[in-house]
């Protein structure tokens, strides 16, 4: 009995010993896996927040996967030589290295450097510019004009992005507003989806480096609603940046009175929606559209923006001129009248806008 207490014992032992030696591996197995996918990833997922982001990396004739690696870690541009030779051989790829100039950056991940040195040097960026007046329809022909295609590009406008900058933007609203007016550079394979938030990181830089939220709550205006008048606004005034500011307190003024805000040129967003091969010349739109796109009949703001804003349009709605006028016209020498009286407005029509005024 006392000889099968001590193998009783000695097994104990051994099960601790070999259950501990387990709990190690697991231990190890788990600090193993954390280190390595904090490795891949990027060294600075912000680099490309700010301008000149791009590294040129050289592959030299002969380089091997082992020369590369070491190379990017003394650039920068990965945290471990180690674990990116571990990821070519887990992934099966880098192992073929193309020669020449690559522009890489530190917002990579390995698995982005790698695949950059699979497609090669050639046409390895793209440069894409989008417009502040700008609308979706426009921003769908320069992103086809890269080789999108309209699946991919409506599959990314009506997808749900969890970014601060559409915090207020109601479900079911387009997108229309929000393509950030800027030349943007992007990898080769980037998505629709990466563009457009890209362009919402830069819209948010110019909203948070400006204390828009807070100005745009003083006029009484949440974040999407600050955008989609400041899209009127540029639409409006677009070609007269001087003028934005008081062409945005009328809009308040109007607003806050309530006022329809009277402006064409949202009702003109919604014909061309309907009907983007439509005759310009035809004015009985101006009738027909129906609520909440008719301005001259409807009160309040559209639902969506009507073009992009760029950075003078934001600043106007959240610093708008403080003057007394509900009424504005462009003249026939191409320059902004106001009034503050229908009868004042009027008489503006008959001094400085025969010509124009009539089309309307």
């Amino acid at each position: 009995m006392r000889h099968l207490g001590q193998k009783t014992h000695t097994l104990k032992i051994i099960i601790t010993i070999v259950a501990s030696l387990v709990l190690l591996a697991i231990i190890a197995s788990a600090i193993l896996m954390v280190w390595y996918h904090q490795s891949v990833s990027a060294v600075d997922p912000h680099a490309c927040d700010t301008e000149n982001c791009l590294i040129e990396f050289t592959v030299k004739d002969g380089d091997t996967a082992e020369t590369v690696s070491k190379r990017l870690e003394e650039a920068g541009l990965i945290r471990s030589a180690f674990a990116y030779r571990v990821y070519i051989k887990l992934e099966g790829k880098g192992k073929v290295l193309r020669s020449g100039e690559y522009q890489l950056s530190k917002d990579m991940t390995v698995a982005k450097i790698v695949d950059a040195f699979n497609v090669g040097p050639d046409s390895q960026t793209f440069s894409i510019t989008f417009l502040p007046g700008g609308t979706l329809a426009d921003a769908r022909v320069r992103l086809k004009a890269k080789g999108y295609s309209d699946e991919d590009i409506t599959k990314a406008f009506n997808a749900n992005y969890d970014h601060e900058l559409l915090k207020d933007k109601p479900d079911g609203v387009s997108l229309e507003g929000y393509i950030y007016g800027e030349t943007y550079e992007f990898y080769k394979n980037a998505t629709v989806e990466e563009i457009l938030e890209r362009c919402f990181d830069e819209m948010y830089k110019e909203v948070k480096e400006n204390n828009l939220v807070a100005k745009f709550k003083a006029q009484g205006l949440n974040l999407h609603e600050g955008i989609v008048l400041a899209s009127v606004v540029q639409r409006e005034s677009g070609v007269l940046p001087d003028d934005m500011a008081s062409v945005a307190q009328v809009f308040l003024n109007r607003l806050n009175q309530g006022i329809p805000l009277g402006s064409d040129a949202i009702i003109a967003y919604w014909a061309d929606t309907q009907d983007e091969n439509r005759d310009k010349t035809d004015m009985s739109y101006l009738d027909t559209t129906p609520c909440p796109w008719n301005s001259r009949r409807c009160g309040g703001l559209p639902p969506t923006g009507i073009s992009t804003p760029g950075a003078g349009a934001l600043e106007a709605v959240a610093n708008p001129s403080g003057e007394s006028y509900l009424y504005f016209l462009t003249g026939d020498d191409g320059k902004m009248y106001y009034g503050t009286t229908e009868a004042e407005h009027n008489a503006n029509i008959q001094k400085y806008c025969q010509e124009m005024c009539q089309i309307l």
